[in-house]
């Protein structure tokens, strides 16, 4: 067998690189449960607040907004004045996790971790036995693609998509009856 020199600062770096992957995957779910629970809008609305106000602009139980706060002050999403204890969503963070934002809100895209994280079971399985997983196993992935699809292609349908389609505008404005298969 080769000897193999084993590298202290690569093996150190690796796994500060994992606990890298680890603390985002952490923030991406509570990004996505921010999206989910309106907070993201709620702050971008409000002044720097106390968990208590931005629980109640949100119509939350302040205890968990006040946790979610702390994960969003430690990933340096959401500003913290320890003096005022308030809470602040900088207005260029808005700009990429509210529903204001679209098409570039990417709060809404961080509900596909949790939506995958679901399914982890049987994609272990299927590597195992083999098979696959059904589409009837990924909960709300309608959901979360209609409403990826409102962000993404919903702005751009009228003025960019539509017209690509030669006469299509006018034919739809005559009333054309159209039929969409698949995607």
């Amino acid at each position: 067998m080769p000897t193999v020199n084993f590298d202290q600062i690569k093996a150190d770096t690796f796994a500060d690189q994992m606990l890298n992957v680890l603390n985002h995957g952490a923030l991406a779910l509570m990004a996505s449960i921010g999206h989910r629970t309106g907070l993201f809008d709620a702050m971008a609305k409000l002044p720097p607040s106390t968990s208590a106000t931005i629980a109640q602009a949100a119509a939350l139980q302040e205890r968990y907004v006040r946790e979610w706060l702390g994960a969003m002050v430690a990933g340096r999403i959401v500003d913290y004045d320890p003096a005022t204890q308030t809470y602040h969503l900088p207005p260029e963070h808005a700009a990429s996790l509210t529903r204001a934002a679209t098409p570039n809100n990417m709060a809404m895209f961080m509900q596909y971790i949790p939506l995958l994280g679901t399914v982890e079971d049987g994609i272990v399985r299927s590597f195992r036995e083999g098979g696959g997983v059904p589409y009837a196993a990924f909960p709300r992935f309608q959901q979360v693609m209609a409403e990826e699809s409102s962000q993404t292609v919903g702005g751009a349908l009228v003025d960019s998509i539509l017209p690509l389609a030669p006469g299509l505008v006018d034919a739809l404005h005559k009333g054309v009856e159209v039929l969409d298969v698949g995607c």
